[in-house]
């Protein structure tokens, strides 16, 4: 009587299937155009390869006291700039997002404590601020005149359901459609 579809969602607004670091890229058609295709992610071994070179990357960041900014101060994006903070400290790490405060949804009290953590530590925090990087006036709202070193995005949306016929999927909707239709 009923089939439910589990297809997940991916959170890379920016990438044409939603492609990000925080979920591997398995999907045959996103693997196609990936950002990193000489790794295959649908085995452990290539997610670990995947991580390594991140670190990699990061490390190199914090040798050359680099800028970095995250984009999206929800739990990823905290956690992906208290993690950067405590394992490569002289990365300058500034955080932003288009909401008043990081952790949106969740409630006061956590968002007091992980502002007032990321403070403690040195994390620039930028709210109210919609992100623009080809804008020069962004850059200096945030603090980076230069620009950043690194971004990561760590906001959005994408619907995940690339194996299916796109007779099926939307062409609207968050992050630009494909979500599944159905009747009721």
């Amino acid at each position: 009587d009923y089939c439910v579809i589990c297809a997940s969602c991916n959170f890379g607004p920016f990438k044409p299937m939603g492609e990000s670091l925080w979920f591997p890229t398995v999907h045959e058609e996103a693997r196609k155009i990936s950002d990193w295709p000489h790794i295959d992610e649908r085995f452990i071994e290539g997610r670990r390869r995947h991580v390594l070179e991140e670190f990699h990357k990061l490390r190199d960041l914090h040798e050359k006291k680099a800028t970095c900014l995250i984009v999206g101060a929800g739990f990823i994006g905290v956690e992906w700039a208290t993690e950067i903070e405590y394992f490569f400290p002289d990365v300058q790490t500034t955080i932003i997002d288009a909401l008043p405060r990081c952790l949106g949804p969740l409630p006061d009290s956590a968002a007091e404590y992980c502002s007032s953590y990321m403070h403690a530590v040195g994390i620039k925090e930028f709210y109210d601020c919609k992100y623009d990087s080809k804008s020069d006036e962004f850059w200096q709202k945030i603090e980076l005149p230069k620009k950043a070193d690194v971004e990561y995005i760590c906001i959005g949306v994408k619907a995940s359901n690339y194996f299916m016929p796109p007779e099926v999927l939307s062409d609207k909707g968050p992050g630009g459609g494909g979500w599944i239709h159905f009747n009721k």
